[in-house]
């Protein structure tokens, strides 16, 4: 009975298609890819120019993946291909770790049958692709997360080493990559990459020097960081064995002190807690 459910859900994601695309697809006004680009970089994240309507980065880009482009270069890629494609690179560098759910082989049964024995995935941003599939982007954890191919039959997973094409890219289908409805990276917040996901995945979770920690509570982050470090810390604190009561009361001091501008409490809260429900199924 309960692989005939999974089933039928999966069916039905796929058959819905192109209707949940039209009816998911946020509305906002498209910003040219430069434009895009600049903002994502704005973010922390590592961008590079793609090839127009392909996937093939037009610069060599092993340096972006340890450091961010300026401002200027971004421009300057973008005067020289004004109808280049915008690429994020994923991993330590821009602290995002993307699942990419391939609609045309099998990516969606996939994802109802690992949400089935794991329960749904967290709400986090994500991208309808130009050829029907899904980039879910999740916050990165931590050590070393490197791309797998074929995580799960039509899913792949973009950590270090790897990029994903952004919206408003041209796929070479025609259709543009797009923000799905309030899902896009000025309506929502990077969810923390299940733990379950992080052990299929092989990845070696590995902690960072005490100066990064010490320099991070001193320092604070500005918005855009906020989330992804409050679940960075939490899971620090938790993996050395903090009470998880005495956690929650840290991180909303420090929130309050240190974000810039501080999250509501309530929005602490749910990073904290969801943080916490993972170190336990750890």
């Amino acid at each position: 009975m309960r692989q005939r459910a999974v089933r039928a859900r999966a069916n039905n994601i796929v058959t819905a298609g192109s209707e949940r695309r039209e009816d998911a697809t946020s509305h906002a006004s498209p910003l040219s890819a430069r434009e895009a680009a600049l903002g994502y970089l704005s973010r922390g994240w590592s961008v590079i120019p793609i090839e127009h309507r392909a996937k093939r980065p037009l610069v060599a880009w092993l340096e972006f993946q340890s450091r961010c482009a300026s401002a200027r270069e971004v421009d300057g890629w973008f005067a020289r291909w004004p109808e280049a494609n915008v690429g994020i690179v994923t991993g330590r560098i821009s602290a995002l770790v993307v699942i990419d759910v391939d609609a045309g082989h099998g990516g969606e049964p996939s994802i109802a049958r690992l949400e089935s024995g794991h329960g749904p995935l967290p709400a986090t941003l994500e991208a309808l692709t130009g050829g029907g599939g899904r980039h879910l982007y999740f916050a990165y954890p931590g050590g070393r997360v490197g791309n797998r191919v074929g995580l799960f039959p039509g899913v792949d997973l973009r950590g270090d080493g790897g990029c994903v094409v952004a919206p408003p890219s041209l796929h070479p289908s025609g259709r543009r990559y797009a923000w799905a409805r309030a899902r896009s990276p000025d309506e929502a917040q990077l969810a923390p990459l299940p733990a379950w996901l992080l052990h299929e995945s092989g990845a070696k979770r590995a902690g960072h020097s005490p100066e990064h920690w010490r320099r991070l509570v001193r320092e604070g982050v500005a918005e855009g960081e906020r989330n992804a470090t409050l679940a960075s810390l939490a899971g620090h604190l938790l993996r050395h064995e903090v009470d998880p009561e005495v956690v929650m009361e840290l991180l909303l001091a420090w929130n309050r002190a240190r974000c810039r501008p501080p999250l509501a409490d309530a929005e602490v809260a749910g990073v904290v807690e969801s943080i916490t429900r993972l170190h336990h199924d750890e």
